[in-house]
């Protein structure tokens, strides 16, 4: 979207508010008493008690909106969001914004995280109109939802040349009591224009010849590559795990060691880093600076998950041990702090405790010598705290100081000062906890504890992963009740793409640890509702939204990714895979189809589609299946399932069958029975069920996964 494409409505408010600037930051906003008190989103309930009547997105208060003609006064944040809590405390307290905000407004408060589809659509909204996004996001939209203001965080009080939230609003006001007319026309100028161009972006072939999607994403992050301190570009640094992971994977099948060099530096660095929680093991959400040395301090669900796997994958293509023991560290702490009652996962922990951002995680010379005393706290300083650089507000953020590489060992050395410390810390006011369940957020999570399960070999993973989908699907093997939030026994009433792409591609990886043949039933049946539900057209990408919403916001075609793989990258990964199961109904011919609708797409813009990207891996002219026959708790079926695990093998479906199996499956054609050699558990390595020699011991099956890490076959993106 075009910022000129609203440059008249704009353009005319800018008489009303004089210096008019549209601002971004990351803040929030409060909620309504009554209707937000059961809301499923901790953020709404936690501003129920707000002076400002805040309202939810629903057809109550948009249809009061239209019956009082007033103007819609919305606000986007999320529960972890800082300066949302700042917002709150101050613009959003100050008397004459309240007032303001009651006689001439509705106003409506969002939850992100919880409407995808709101945050998409007023994202656009806002890069439109200011160029850029962040949160908070404020909106002033007419009676019946078309925006014609947006803007970040804002002071109550004009401050230092720009404008205050208050002038704004009797600004917009004065504009829309004054000059209504022109200001409908310009409003429905922008919404048809809006709906013209909703995310129906390039679809169709390539119209270069031999254009080869990947490369040109290598090339372009190569480009924008930290040489120094890894990760990209400059400050913040944000993870990017799944961007990170398929660079490793480019790395890994073109024996590229250059560029695994620049993957294994950015995980050294931010491991070591402050953006890491050195005493707990997750991830903050990103760096304020070049150096990883000073986080924003959220700690979030979905991006520990996508990190989890992504250093997993690391100690696949490396076998460095410091990569397995972040990954098992980061899963720990998501045990240990965030877990539900009944195994699901919360969505966050905020960057706040006890009024202050990072208060929780900082440390100052006399604390750490009162939790450890003089001598341990000297030989703890002078490995993890540094009392000059990287302060907040005078107080150490936490980093390895030595190198990287001495993660592991210094780790173990100090094991017992880090346990003090955490002890310590826990007497400390905790970061709020945002309570509420997000379907493809846990169901990342699954696949992270599955992965976890098949590589570490720790049974705590699999049962974790497992009580994760009796909280995703409460009547599995039926997938009945999906839902795509839930606090304590309330559940939002929308399902999106996310909800059935991310728990489908998870019991995929279930499968692959478990072998629990209700697995691919249960990710079946989720694939072919997503198909019904959010597929337009036939061989096209998915919506977002479920076919016929509201008619004043657009399904979007989400396709790009902001930090981890698009819904649709996660359905096409997802119809790839249970094609190689053989799952029937059409799977594999939509996957083909999407693939090649995407072409043109991906020509344009493959360096913001790496999920899209990976997903491709398990096309047809890519995948191999792995089958094992034997009993899948045998000692020499696990055996070869460990080298299997000990590899990071790309577009590559796993199964074991029982020696008892039928010969034939009409359900999944893959798992058929298979002769054993010499009464011994047999692997068979296949594409599109050719097979290659069988073999019964663990090294024969090793010198055929190896072959698999070099090919280079991309003949799918020619």
């Amino acid at each position: 979207m075009q910022a000129k494409a609203m440059c008249s409505t704009v353009c005319r408010l800018k008489s009303f508010i004089p210096a008019f600037l549209i601002i971004l930051a990351v803040g929030s906003v409060p909620a309504i008493a009554g209707r937000l008190a059961d809301s499923t989103s901790s953020y709404l309930a936690a501003h129920a008690g707000d002076a400002i009547g805040w309202q939810p997105w629903d057809g109550e208060a948009l249809a009061g909106a239209e019956r009082q003609d007033k103007l819609i006064f919305l606000t986007l944040g999320y529960a972890a969001c800082h300066w949302c809590h700042v917002l709150a405390r101050t613009t959003l307290k100050d008397g004459d914004v309240v007032e303001t905000l009651g006689r001439d407004y509705v106003s409506i408060l969002v939850d992100r995280e919880e409407r995808p589809d709101l945050d998409r659509h007023f994202s656009d909204v806002m890069l439109a109109m200011a160029g850029r996004s962040g949160y908070p996001a404020l909106f002033i939209l007419t009676p019946n939802g078309v925006p014609i203001f947006a803007s970040g965080y804002l002071t109550a009080k004009a401050e230092r040349g720009n404008p205050g939230l208050l002038e704004v609003l009797h600004g917009v006001a004065g504009a829309w009591r004054d000059e209504r007319d022109a200001i409908l026309a310009d409003a429905h100028s922008n919404r048809t224009w809006m709906l013209d161009n909703a995310a129906h972006e390039s679809l169709g072939p390539a119209e270069g010849a031999g254009f080869d999607a990947r490369e040109d994403a290598v090339r372009q992050w190569s480009r924008a590559f930290d040489a120094d301190y890894g990760g990209f570009g400059n400050e913040p640094k944000f993870l990017r795990p799944e961007l990170l992971a398929f660079l490793l994977d480019e790395g890994v099948r073109g024996g590229d060691a250059a560029l695994l060099e620049k993957v294994y530096l950015s995980l050294d660095q931010m491991a070591a880093g402050g953006v890491r929680d050195q005493l707990g093991g997750a991830f903050h959400r990103y760096a304020v600076d070049r150096y990883w040395q000073v986080p924003h301090f959220e700690i979030m669900l979905n991006e520990n998950a996508w990190m989890a796997l992504l250093y997993l994958r690391a100690y696949q293509a490396s076998a460095r041990p410091r990569y397995a023991a972040v990954a098992g560290a980061i899963l720990d702490d998501l045990l240990r702090r965030m877990r539900l009652p009944g195994g699901a996962f919360a969505a966050s922990l905020d960057a706040e405790s006890g009024g202050e951002e990072g208060s929780f995680y900082t440390w100052t010379e006399a604390e750490i010598r009162t939790a450890l005393g003089a001598g341990r706290a000297a030989e703890f300083g002078a490995a993890y705290l540094d009392p000059v650089v990287g302060l907040v507000r005078g107080r150490s953020v936490l980093r390895l100081l030595a190198a990287p590489e001495t993660l592991m060992t210094r780790e173990a050395e100090l094991a017992a000062e880090r346990e003090a410390l955490r002890r310590a810390r826990a007497q400390r006011a905790a970061p709020r906890r945002d309570d509420k369940m997000l379907t493809p957020w846990n169901a990342v999570t699954l696949m992270a504890l599955a992965k976890a399960y098949q590589i570490l070999n720790e049974q705590k993973y699999l049962t974790a992963a497992e009580a994760v989908l009796g909280q995703l699907m409460p009547a599995y093997p039926d997938i009945a009740g999906l839902t795509h939030s839930r606090r304590g026994a309330r559940q939002s009433p929308a399902a999106f793409l996310d909800d059935y792409a991310f728990p489908a591609l998870a019991l995929l990886h279930l499968f692959e640890a478990d072998f629990d043949v209700t697995r691919l039933d249960a990710a079946r049946a989720l694939m072919a509702a997503a198909l019904e539900k959010f597929q337009a057209e036939a061989g096209m990408p998915l919506q977002l939204t479920q076919l016929h919403g509201p008619a004043n916001i657009q399904a979007p075609m989400v396709l790009d990714e902001d930090g981890a793989p698009s819904a649709n990258a996660a359905a096409l990964e997802a119809l790839y895979r249970l094609a190689l199961f053989g799952a029937g109904g059409n799977f594999e011919a939509q996957a083909i189809a999407i693939s090649a609708n995407l072409r043109g797409y991906l020509e344009r813009n493959a360096a913001y589609a790496t999920g899209l990207l990976r997903a491709l891996g398990y096309a047809p002219g890519e995948a191999r299946e792995i089958v094992i026959a034997g009993d899948a708790a045998g000692a020499d079926t696990r055996a070869l399932l460990s080298e299997v695990y000990a590899r990071p093998l790309r577009g590559t479906v796993v199964a074991v069958v029982a020696p008892s199996a039928p010969s034939e499956n009409t359900r999944w054609p893959l798992l058929i029975a298979r002769p054993l050699l010499a009464a011994r558990a047999t692997a068979y390595v296949c594409k599109n069920r050719m097979c290659d020699f069988p073999v019964d011991s663990a090294a024969d099956l090793a010198a055929q996964l190896d072959a698999l890490l070099i090919e280079t076959d991309r003949s799918n993106m020619e």
